[in-house]
């Protein structure tokens, strides 16, 4: 017996729905015209073998036996249309003649998801051409195939798969089916969301996607008066993350296999917060949240005060099991905006394919992490978060990473809020010696310059630096490279485009890259660079890694580096800013400078020459503290002066 109410009833999703473009659609579907998007349009045979495959695309092929672009003709023909009407149901018999159950020409008929949605449309035609032998056959011939543990795949496909069998069993009123598809829409509602309410795809669009998805299923359940499994509630925080994981740019950040989009069609006012730039809605009360399935998410604010929402800084921290479904081999990889940028990415899905750039995508290689390339890093191996720490001064997280045979990488990242800067700190120790590269991937339209000192990063209206602050010397940018492929990020389904990739590179087996992220700071990173000198551990205690002044708001003037009037004498001043701090701002008609401190006569510790006129050291431990000033454009012009530390110079 068929039950038409259900498969009238039972009509749910986004997919499924009239809309306004239904009647240019079947148009167009009447004439041959088959569009499928993200693709371009196809001249539908009457009679298709259904081995086609005009894009040599896997997606494509995916959607074209789904059958759900049929769809547009049933809602058609259910307004009275009969030619819409006449041409789903010879596509369908089409379909059901060639394809038997595991036995078609195409291995795209009876894959996972395919399968059921197009048991959903078939059951939803039963309203359109009645209760047909032929059709209420292949029906329950879905029912039984998708019924069969062995064909039920994990993640959204398997969600997908178990709707099919719920409509189905609702539709021929099958209580086993309906039992079967139960227990399984149970057992994957919990698998997919965790107690936090995080989605074990491993991308953002996906998390979005997942919501309105099982907010879907769930309905069917309802629908048919049946209570709803506990594990719904965990739908609940859904929104809240949605909000963490969405930039101050109103986008996604772009994690795993997600390009760009938002969380608008979520109705909550956080998701209204993030997406309207904060002027609707209300935002989450903490501006950190840590999830156990790898995701961190660090922001400065929520725009409610002296920043505009769109400025504020934004970065995500990224752990946790690296063979995700629509997960990238991203472990300790971190993306990265402040003041309205873009500055470091992920490069996002391109398509679902084996292509080269499809690979590299999805590879470590593409992402802002150390790479080892002599080495193959494995992807069933988890990064862990070791620590994790919030005060009022920084957000500290402490990963460990052991993708690669025979070597330990540990991150270190610690972001100082009252300066807005990131530090991060990579420890690569290896049983034999090792190649290795620290990689920055730039966002779109921004471009990299390699320095003496890290690496500046230039968008159209700001300007953002990498600082090395450990002493590799080699460094470059790489763009759109081929072999070995590097530079490359999505840009559409099948596009791609060229961005910057800022390297810095050593080798050995016991290695350290140490680079801070933000706005240039000349006293930070003089305050740093000494520090790690004395104290280079990357799971020091945050207090003996971070300088005190740094845990602190910044002093006046800190954030303001020192402007240049090329006097034709070298002059200099040095100042306490701050207990046991001494800056030093230096001028004169030469380009380099150096900075020696000393103890009274003994040198302790010797500075390079540096492009710039200020320097900024830490007293502590000294009785006498004076600090000379070497200034130069070759060896031949050298001037200096020495400072007793607050006194004019002599």
């Amino acid at each position: 017996m068929v039950n038409l109410d259900a498969a009238r009833r039972q009509v749910i999703g986004s997919n499924f729905q009239a809309k306004p473009k239904d009647p240019k659609l079947v148009r167009s579907l009447l004439a041959g015209k088959l569009v499928m998007t993200p693709h371009k349009a196809w001249s539908l045979p009457a009679e298709p073998t259904w081995t086609e495959d005009p894009f040599d695309d896997f997606n494509w092929q995916f959607q074209f036996h789904m059958l759900r672009w049929m769809d547009p003709l049933r809602r058609e023909g259910l307004n009275g249309n009969h030619q819409a009407t006449e041409m789903w149901q010879r596509y369908a018999r089409s379909w059901i003649a060639a394809n038997p159950p595991g036995a078609s020409e195409s291995k795209w008929a009876w894959i996972d998801m395919t399968d059921g949605i197009r048991a959903q449309e078939l059951c939803f035609g039963l309203a359109l051409v009645g209760e047909q032998a032929w059709l209420v056959e292949s029906v329950r011939q879905h029912g039984q195939w998708l019924a069969d543990p062995e064909h039920l795949q994990p993640g959204n496909h398997g969600m997908h798969q178990l709707n099919g069998l719920f409509v189905v069993g609702a539709v021929l009123e099958d209580q086993e089916f309906l039992q079967r598809a139960l227990d399984g829409i149970q057992q994957f509602l919990e698998a997919a969301w965790d107690h936090q309410g995080m989605n074990a795809e491993g991308a953002i669009t996906y998390h979005r996607q997942n919501l309105t998805w099982w907010e879907d299923t769930l309905k069917r359940l309802d629908l048919e008066g049946i209570k709803r499994p506990p594990a719904a509630e965990r739908l609940a925080l859904v929104p809240e993350i949605l909000a963490h994981e969405t930039t101050p740019l109103g986008r996604f950040a772009r994690v795993g296999d997600t390009d760009g989009s938002s969380p608008s069609v979520v109705d909550h006012p956080f998701t209204d917060f993030v997406t309207s730039q904060g002027k609707r809605g209300a935002h989450p009360s903490s501006t950190t949240a840590v999830y156990d399935a790898g995701y961190a998410y660090v922001r400065s604010g929520w725009g409610t005060g002296e920043r505009a929402f769109q400025d504020e800084t934004y970065l995500t921290v990224l752990f946790g099991a690296q063979n995700k479904q629509h997960g990238h081999a991203d472990g300790t990889s971190l993306t990265y905006a402040t003041n309205g940028v873009q500055w470091l990415d992920d490069q996002g899905r391109f398509h679902y394919g084996r292509d080269a750039t499809r690979r590299y995508v999805v590879s470590r290689a593409a992402h802002n992490l150390v790479v080892l390339p002599g080495k193959s890093p494995r992807k069933t191996r988890t990064v862990t978060l070791e620590h994790f720490r919030e005060t009022e001064a920084a957000v500290d997280f402490l990963l460990t990473d052991p993708s690669y045979d025979d070597v330990t990488i540990r991150r270190r990242v610690v972001y100082l809020r009252h300066w807005d800067l990131t530090l991060v700190l990579d420890a690569v120790q290896a049983d034999e010696p090792v190649e290795a590269e620290q990689r920055w991937h730039c966002g779109r339209g921004i471009s990299a310059k390699a320095l003496s000192l890290g690496f500046a990063l230039f968008s159209e209206s700001a300007d953002f630096h990498v600082a090395a602050l450990t002493p590799q010397t080699r460094r470059d940018i790489r763009n759109g490279q081929e072999s070995p492929m590097i530079g490359w990020t999505s840009a559409g389904w099948r596009k791609r485009a060229a961005v910057d990739v800022a390297t810095t590179y050593d080798a050995g087996t016991d290695l350290q890259f140490a680079s801070l992220l933000g706005t240039w700071c000349p006293p930070a990173v003089d305050l740093l660079q000494q520090a790690l000198k004395t104290e280079p551990a990357v799971d020091a205690d945050l207090d003996h890694l971070i300088p005190h002044a740094l845990l602190e708001s910044p002093w006046p003037g800190a954030l303001k580096p020192a402007s240049r009037q090329k006097p034709a004498e070298l002059l200099a001043e040095a100042e306490i800013v701050a207990p046991g701090l001494a800056r030093v701002i230096a001028d004169g008609p030469h380009r380099y400078f150096g900075f020696d401190v000393f103890d009274g006569t003994h040198l302790v510790a010797a500075g390079p020459w540096i492009g710039r006129g200020e320097f900024t050291t830490s007293l502590a431990g000294l009785a006498h503290p004076r600090i000379r000033v070497r200034h130069r454009t070759t060896p031949e012009d050298r001037q200096h002066i020495t400072l007793d530390v607050g006194s004019p110079a002599r």
